[in-house]
């Protein structure tokens, strides 16, 4: 027992040395390939040396002779020993990913005391027995940091503040669209809840930080975040879109993935510029940014919150009375003291209605009286509700002569006047109140040009006019529907068009090209026997031709009995490769993590069994196309045909035309190889990757990707 004990103290001891060697050259040291398996193994083992510290450390409040039994020694030794080589895998991990922060710093430290403080009592745990209040000082202390050492780490790998989360709430925020900033309040949030376990606060995997605008145009070790105006060479949005089984996808495929609608406002806004101090609203109208990010914000924008009022609550058998079918009066939130008050019914509405609610005054924040026949009189009661935030007068007999007692209310900060009989000179007039932030004028007495002026004269105002010109503005149909949705078919196939809007003309194509007013007249129900690209468009005088929408039908081939791989796909992108090639699915481009089949390191060399011989003249590879995830055309294609397996002749080779510069677009390519017909049983497709990507690529000089995912032989 002596000599395992004398091993493992030269063993503690040449892990502590080896251990601060690493802690204090880290910046310095290049791990090899090997070691970082060894590094990658900490999260596998840090639970093992836990439970032996504990234990190690609980003999320290046990009674003397039973701290002092024959098996203590041994936990102490095997708890330094896994301590301190946990602490050795957690230095090389950190090397190895390059991560930074204050997170990483303290765990760090926290780790390397307590792999120190675990070695330190198995040592000198007779100096520390003498007296037992240093053992159990040491052994409080040790708690406290592996504790500490425990919340950190549970920080880095799930996030800030994981362990106080549940009990910790942040409150709901609400926007001012008026205030709304691009990145404040649109993408800054989006990274906040999709990429805060690695790349905010204080950790920063990659030495990427997304706090704020300097740390992420540094970028990290991979390079630049994102590029402004270049969403092709901003590295947050390649590694968003690249599958869910690569390493390098973000966010980790075991975490929230953003949604598409959050994918194309931070493609927009790196497009736009990526603008960290710009307001949201000074985007012109029809921006699809300003658009996307409004109608992405929407449920916070105007968001009731609790806010604390200086008026009590009234009573709610109050409440109850002053309800009735001809007018509601309700609390704008739970257990809020603020009123809404609706009236609905001419017949019943009068002064004496609107006096009903003299005990209620001060609560009511917002008044409907839309289509009342509201009064001067009635309108000095109305000016005397000392809180009124909300007052929609829409369609009702108001006129200029109320105007000036509504201009004297100092809480008033929305006020719709739609429909009425109010002239400029009334709104001139009502604007002279400076607490009001909106109000609505569509369907006026005024004209476009007056109401212009008014804006220009207002600038912190919205004034909502409505929407102008509708008897000249000429809107777009609605895209036509393909109701036989895309698919692979045998025999024939028919198609089915429709329209929601009745009298409308339907065009369209069949060989791929955009439908106009020379292509075909959808009459009914056609057939189809072959493959092809179905375009349509709609058309209706008076409205301007719809977006062009499209579908493709592919003929199955003959059947193909078996796929053999001569070389083996990259073996993540191999998964269910024996069917992906002839199960008649061609898969999502979008996604090509799974149903497609990758190649990289070398050729595609795949063999088909037909079963038994037949006149093929043709062989169609649907193959994937996605420069910013590396997938290039293949360099070439070649087929070759045989009866035993064994002989084989070539039949056809193909050299798809390769990109010239970094685009956007992300599908499936049908690849043709058509020749003669010939008599064969056995086919032999051979792709060839990109070696070395082109230097316009941010990954020149890697090699590029070839997918496939489905083999037609006609």
């Amino acid at each position: 027992m002596k000599s395992v004990y004398k091993i493992g103290n030269t063993l503690a001891l040449a892990g502590l040395v080896f251990l601060l060697f690493i802690f204090l050259f880290d910046n310095k040291l290049v791990i090899p390939a090997w070691v970082q398996v060894f590094g990658r193994m900490h999260p596998l083992v840090l639970h093992f040396p836990i439970v032996l510290l504990l234990l190690s450390m609980v003999c320290y409040w046990l009674p003397l002779e039973r701290s002092t039994a024959i098996g203590w020694p041994f936990i102490r030794l095997i708890a330094a020993l896994t301590a301190l080589i946990t602490a050795i895998m957690g230095m090389l991990l950190s090397i190895e990913q390059a991560d930074k922060g204050d997170v990483l710093t303290w765990h760090k430290w926290s780790g390397i005391s307590m792999a120190i403080i675990a070695w330190a009592m198995y040592q000198f745990h007779d100096l520390l027995n003498k007296d037992f209040r240093y053992g159990k000082i040491a052994a409080g202390f040790g708690c406290i940091i592996l504790v500490l050492t425990g919340h950190w780490g549970a920080d880095l790998t799930h996030g800030d503040n994981y362990l106080f989360a549940p009990i910790t709430h942040t409150p709901a925020k609400t926007i001012d669209i008026n205030k709304a900033e691009l990145y404040a309040d649109i993408i800054q949030p989006i990274f906040t809840e999709k990429c805060a376990n690695c790349h905010l606060n204080h950790n920063q995997k990659g030495g990427l930080s997304l706090n704020d605008s300097l740390s992420i145009f540094k970028g990290g070790k991979n390079g630049k975040a994102l590029v402004p105006g270049d969403v092709l060479k901003s590295l947050v949005i390649e590694r968003i879109h690249l599958p869910l089984s690569d390493k390098k996808h973000m966010p980790l495929s075991d975490k929230p993935q953003l949604t598409n609608e959050e994918i194309q406002l931070l493609e927009l806004w790196i497009k736009s510029g990526a603008a960290f101090n710009k307001k949201l609203l000074s985007l012109p109208e029809k921006d699809s940014l300003r658009i996307l990010a409004i109608n992405y914000i929407q449920p916070l924008i105007n968001k009731q919150t609790n806010e604390v009022y200086d008026f009590s609550a009234a009573s709610s058998s109050k409440i109850k009375d002053l309800n009735n079918n001809y007018r509601i009066v309700k609390p704008l939130g739970a257990n809020s003291p603020a009123l809404s008050v609706s009236f609905f019914g001419k017949l019943i509405y009068s002064t004496e209605t609107l006096k009903e609610l003299n005990s209620v005054k001060e609560q009511i924040l917002h008044l409907n009286l839309s289509k009342m026949p509201v009064t001067d009189e009635q309108v000095n009661w109305i000016a005397g509700l000392p809180n009124l935030r909300k007052l929609n007068l829409n369609y009702s007999d108001i006129t200029d002569k109320s105007m000036a007692q509504i201009s004297g209310m100092k809480n008033l900060e929305t006020l719709s006047l739609a429909g009425t009989k109010i002239t400029k000179q009334g709104i001139e007039t009502v604007l002279l109140n400076k607490h009001l932030k909106e109000v609505f004028v569509w369907d006026s007495k005024m004209s476009a040009t007056e109401m212009a002026l008014l804006q220009q004269k207002n600038p912190q105002l919205i004034i909502e006019q409505g929407f102008q010109g509708a008897d000249t503005t000429v809107v777009a149909l609605n895209a036509p529907i393909i109701k036989t949705p895309s698919a692979f078919f045998t025999g024939s196939k028919q198609i089915i068009l429709t329209h929601v809007i009745k009298g409308v003309e339907i065009r369209y194509t069949i060989n791929g090209k955009t439908a106009d007013s020379n292509s075909v007249v959808y009459t009914g129900p056609f057939t189809i026997s072959n493959t092809c690209s179905i375009k349509v468009r709609a058309n209706k005088k008076g409205w301007d031709s719809s977006s062009t929408v499209s579908a493709v039908y592919t003929k199955a081939g003959f059947p193909i009995v078996n796929v053999e791989y001569l070389t083996p796909p990259d073996s993540k992108y191999a998964a269910g490769a024996s069917k992906l090639l002839n199960d008649l699915d061609l898969a999502d481009p979008r996604d090509f993590s799974t149903n497609w089949v990758g190649f990289q390191k070398n050729d595609a060399i795949i063999v088909f069994d037909l079963g038994e011989t037949k006149p093929v003249s043709e062989v169609k590879v649907n193959s994937l196309y996605f420069l910013r995830s590396f997938v290039f055309p293949p360099v070439f294609l070649t087929v070759w045909g045989s009866n035993d397996n064994k002989n084989w002749k070539e039949l056809k080779t193909i050299v798809p035309e390769q990109p010239q510069k970094l685009i956007l677009r992300r599908e499936g390519d049908l690849l043709s190889l058509k020749f003669n017909t010939t008599q064969v049983r056995y086919l032999k497709l051979q792709g060839k990757p990109v070696k070395k990507i082109p230097s316009w690529h941010p990954g020149k000089g890697q090699p590029g990707w070839f997918f496939l995912n489905e083999v037609i032989v006609y």
